[in-house]
């Protein structure tokens, strides 16, 4: 599988993953045979490029979950660039209460985790799939609070609506990389992201709770990347959901051009003390959204990989390990072992899907035989 960008699309080309549109339809299934016709509809899309099998390469797995949560964001991203466009209208956004419900009946309810799957964006779409991607993130994170719905209903809506100011920055400076940024880059940027608040409160009759959400967010962001509080403030919820889920959006995106961190290197960012992220809220994000799952390949520091057996709740870098180097059971909540091997990272395919293996499948039929290794401390 490789990422072609648009202009290089070549008809004929087999895609390894499948387009919709704006309805949810699907325009081309996966394996199908890009033409002519289909590269122009990718261009009027403004995708920035598609993946595509090499010619003789089988079709991944993909299970209907990934499929249906690929299909919804297609959709939500079009609700949402028509809501955000209203408000810079001047109309009221019919829509937002409608796009804020379905996104809590799919991912504010789930009793188990669900693969949070990144989309490639271009600059003209990052703000529409990271405003959408928080909104999910926040949903699925005040599930596993167990807070109360009109909390959560108030997050979603900021989560959806924070970004707005960011579709007014120069386009020269959309393009840039974070760390090509001048100061006056970033004066500009923080101008148009209060512009956007302005707009919020004057235009739209809004909460006034999902107002506190967006300003306390935009704050403490701009505090955030001048240093960090000046201040320490009481635990609030709302708008430390809304931190996590957006930091844990901004480190993974897939933009082109720039490498993402890894959904491993966005909990430790997430997870140090030095970053003040409220630990609760963390981990019901790690309770949410698949990290370390089950029967996944892992990197470890010394070199070595294996499968994760079993999910640790307390800290979800400290799993059993199957190690494919000895075959030998590792427990990584035990400190001598963790001393000496830790997971450096969660392995994935190029459309950001995990790696599994059969030894996950063999290893839980040696246990129910009473066949396994017994497990190695070290």
């Amino acid at each position: 599988m490789i990422f072609v960008p648009t202009d290089e699309l070549k008809s004929g080309m087999r895609l390894a993953k499948p387009i919709f549109n704006k309805q949810g339809v699907m325009l081309y299934e996966r394996d199908s045979r890009i033409t002519l016709q289909g590269i122009n509809s990718v261009r009027n899309f403004g995708i920035i490029g598609i993946y595509v099998l090499e010619p003789a390469e089988p079709v991944p797995p993909m299970s209907d979950e990934d499929r249906e949560f690929e299909r919804f964001q297609t959709m939500a991203v079009f609700t949402l660039q028509e809501i955000l466009n209203d408000i810079r209208d001047g109309s009221q956004p019919s829509r937002l209460e409608t796009l804020t419900a379905d996104i809590i009946r799919r991912f504010g309810n789930h009793v188990s985790k669900f693969n949070f799957t990144q989309n490639l964006r271009s600059v003209e779409d990052n703000v529409y799939k990271h405003s959408l991607n928080v909104a999910i993130l926040t949903a699925a994170i005040y599930n596993k609070l167990a807070v109360n719905p009109e909390a959560q209903r108030c997050c979603v809506i900021a989560a959806l609506l924070h970004d707005i100011g960011s579709l007014d920055i120069p386009d020269p400076i959309s393009r840039k990389k974070e760390a090509d940024l001048t100061d006056e880059d970033r004066e500009i940027i923080e101008r148009c992201k209060e512009e956007g608040y302005r707009l919020l409160r004057e235009n739209c009759d809004l909460d006034s709770e999902v107002m506190r959400n967006i300003s306390f967010l935009l704050r403490d962001l701009k505090e955030l990347r001048n240093g960090g509080f000046k201040d320490i403030r009481q635990p609030d919820f709302q708008l430390e959901t809304l931190k996590v889920a957006w930091y844990f959006d901004t480190l993974t995106a897939m933009k082109y051009g720039e490498e993402p961190k890894s959904d491993i290197a966005a909990y430790k960012f997430l997870h140090h003390p030095r970053n003040r992220m409220n630990q609760q809220v963390v981990r019901a994000l790690t309770q949410a959204i698949n990290i370390v799952p089950m029967g996944c390949t892992v990197q470890m520091t010394n070199r070595t990989k294996g499968i994760v057996l079993t999910e640790n709740g307390d800290d979800i870098l400290r799993p059993f390990i199957l190690s494919f180097n000895d075959n030998h059971v590792y427990n990584l909540a035990d400190g001598k072992v963790y001393e000496n091997m830790q997971i450096q990272d969660v392995l994935k395919t190029m459309d950001n899907r995990y790696i599994m293996t059969d030894k996950f499948e063999e290893y839980r039929q040696a246990l129910k035989n009473g066949e396994a290794k017994v497990i190695h401390l070290g």
